[in-house]
């Protein structure tokens, strides 16, 4: 359950940045996610339900999650090619070499969190 694990590092900072925001409300998280992440392989319902799962009990809880993938490339080393990284891709799909290299990208990232101003 490696994805409960990401989520719940997910939690933990959108958390800590939420205390720092006294009189607001969280309504929003847009998560980035690598194409070559196993979290890719998840549905969005999977991952909503982790998420889910993660924030109980959290001032997180309340906030809705927004993902999208984000495809990234690679270059083969020995054709030269540049191509998008599927969760599938392994090796060059012209020469299909191995020897390539990966675009260096986090496997999941925080794009933004939006809050509300709570009614007082």
């Amino acid at each position: 359950m490696h994805e409960l694990q990401l989520l719940q590092q997910v939690v933990k900072q959108v958390e800590q940045l939420y205390q720092t925001r006294p009189g607001t409300n969280l309504s929003l998280i847009r998560l980035e996610i690598d194409s070559h992440s196993h979290l890719a392989s998840h549905t969005a319902e999977e991952l909503q339900t982790t998420f889910r799962f993660a924030a109980q009990g959290t001032a997180v809880v309340t906030a809705d999650l927004d993902i999208h993938l984000r495809v990234s490339n690679g270059t083969c080393q020995s054709c030269k090619a540049v191509f998008d990284r599927a969760p599938e891709t392994y090796g060059c799909p012209h020469c299909f070499s191995g020897d390539i290299a990966w675009e260096d990208y986090p496997e999941l990232l925080i794009k933004d969190i939006e809050f509300e101003e709570s009614a007082s």
